[in-house]
């Protein structure tokens, strides 16, 4: 029987910045409320009261993260779970409490309207350049409303990330599809409203008026949005039976990933550039 491990917060933002969303568990033990507060992104929630009887939803054949709230629950998680033979499992000190960025918000179930869990991988590609596409109207959008040059330049930086990602979502569907010629053919496949995570424009406008007022506060919106739509992934890649569609939301979550390691660089500079003026 092993034993559990501790990971600082630091030490678990590292962790899952190096590895592949595919290597790893990650639990949240907290109560369903507790989630829908704020969750991070791709936790699977199994609140600690439910933990002995869905054991078996945790594969034990890669290292599993746990936390709580301040990581009291999750230290007797880790525990339970080490004692059923999963030998690498490690206890988040600090719980969520203690997490600065990155996360998600909203129930499980958010986003899962646009997921019937029987899609074919073309399927789940057009949903996703659907999003992207949404999303990117949304920044040019904002970019050519906003009164402010640099909150309007960085809308439109913003777009051109979009961009570089609906290119890549339509090359992973032309492999899944050789006739497709055009990315708008790909983009008339999917009538949703959505943006990535699966929150609607008016949704991002009526929640995030705070953020909208500075350029460093539109990156951090764009880190929330790029969050949300890693949990979506993950979420659904933990509810999908097809192998190839697990690898391929996998492939998707990682893009996200690449894409809030972008965002983080763009908002350092912009503290850097906020604290210039000053």
């Amino acid at each position: 029987m092993g034993q559990p491990k501790s990971m600082t917060t630091k030490q678990a933002k590292d962790y899952l910045d190096s590895h592949d969303v595919s290597d790893y568990n990650l639990v949240d033990v907290r109560q369903d409320w507790e989630y829908e507060e704020f969750h991070l992104p791709g936790a699977k929630l199994i609140p600690l009261p439910e933990l002995a009887d869905r054991l078996k939803e945790i594969p034990g054949d890669k290292p599993t993260l746990v936390y709580c709230a301040a990581g009291v629950r999750s230290a007797s998680a880790a525990s339970i779970m080490s004692g059923q033979a999963m030998e690498e499992v490690y206890n988040i000190l600090g719980g969520a409490m203690a997490w600065q960025d990155e996360y998600a918000v909203g129930p499980t179930e958010l986003g899962m309207t646009y997921f019937s869990g029987n899609e074919t991988l073309l399927e789940i590609v057009t949903v996703a350049y659907a999003m992207e596409r949404n999303l990117e109207a949304f920044f040019t959008q904002m970019a050519s409303s906003s009164k402010q040059s640099e909150i309007a330049d960085t809308f439109q930086q913003l777009a051109r990330f979009e961009l570089d990602h609906k290119a890549t979502l339509f090359k992973i569907a032309k492999n899944l599809d050789p006739s497709l010629k055009e990315e708008e053919e790909l983009g008339k496949r999917a009538g949703i409203d959505a943006v990535e995570g699966g929150m609607t424009a008016e949704s991002l406008m009526e929640d995030n008026q705070d953020y909208l007022q500075t350029a460093q506060g539109v990156v951090e919106m764009a880190m929330m949005i790029e969050a949300q739509a890693l949990d979506l992934y993950m979420r659904y890649a933990d509810k999908a039976d097809n192998e190839e569609a697990v690898k391929l939301l996998h492939q998707l979550g990682e893009e996200e990933k690449n894409h809030l390691k972008v965002l983080g660089r763009l908002m350092d500079r912009k503290i850097v550039s906020g604290n210039s003026d000053d």
